[in-house]
């Protein structure tokens, strides 16, 4: 675990402040799985970012979140914001923080711990949602043992005849998630597929979206460097993917 205890730097905003005593009670709640702070940084360089993905180890409900992201910015004035996510899966907290101004290529490291694609198709999933995830507004998941399902409703134009996503992530402590997704017309079809699971998942709604990043996404895009990431996994390896141009009814 990072030392979140910062002793020469003060929160910037009360949320900030929140954000930082939580961590410091349950420290022993969360299992860091990947850290984008450069592993030769002695201390923190004022302007910089720091993104981080965890799994959370007391997730065992069915309304748990298993993933908890989180960004921290160091100010220039001896401050620090600290911003959390907790998310159903692993790509939603990867996507979080890549609109937070993350590298995408941190999170698509194959294998070795829960937060990583366990394979290359997981990994060309996790690309395509992470580069398009602005599109989709959560609806529902659920939390099965080993299995999260997430349904998404797009909110464009491309996905006006299969507009809602489903996304099954299976984890693998010592693998990673694999990933899978389709898309549905309506919630009752995602529900009768969660149910029964006899056909393949459709293909997803494909079509060219404009992403548009809020100011402080591009400031942290600008701030942060090419360092490579470090992850709790001793070996993970690289895979090059392509970027793209339950039980309870779904509601």
């Amino acid at each position: 675990m990072p030392d979140l205890s910062l002793p020469e730097w003060q929160p910037a905003d009360p949320a900030s402040a929140r954000a930082q005593q939580h961590f410091l009670e349950v420290e022993g709640f969360y299992d860091l799985l990947i850290d984008t702070a450069p592993e030769d940084l002695d201390s923190p360089a004022p302007g910089s970012d720091n993104f981080l993905l965890f799994e959370d180890l007391g997730a065992h409900e069915e309304t748990a979140n298993p993933a908890l992201a989180a960004h921290l910015h160091y100010g220039t004035d001896n401050t620090f914001t600290l911003s959390t996510r907790p998310a159903p899966t692993f790509v939603i907290a990867a996507a979080w923080l890549v609109a937070r101004g993350a590298d995408p290529e941190t999170f698509l490291l194959c294998g070795g711990h829960p937060g990583a694609p366990a394979d290359e198709r997981s990994a060309t999933v996790a690309a395509r949602f992470i580069a398009d995830h602005a599109r989709y507004e959560q609806v529902e998941y659920g939390v099965e043992p080993g299995e999260t399902w997430v349904v998404m409703r797009d909110t464009t134009a491309a996905g006006a005849a299969r507009p809602f996503l489903l996304q099954l992530e299976a984890g693998d402590p010592e693998r990673g998630y694999t990933l899978r997704e389709g898309s549905f017309a309506s919630p009752q079809e995602v529900q009768q597929w969660l149910e029964t699971r006899r056909t393949a998942l459709p293909p997803v709604s494909r079509g060219e979206v404009t992403v548009v990043y809020s100011p402080q996404a591009l400031a942290a895009r600008a701030r942060t460097t090419a360092a490579p990431a470090k992850s709790a996994a001793a070996e993970a390896a690289p895979v090059t993917v392509p970027v793209p141009a339950g039980r309870r009814a779904v509601r």
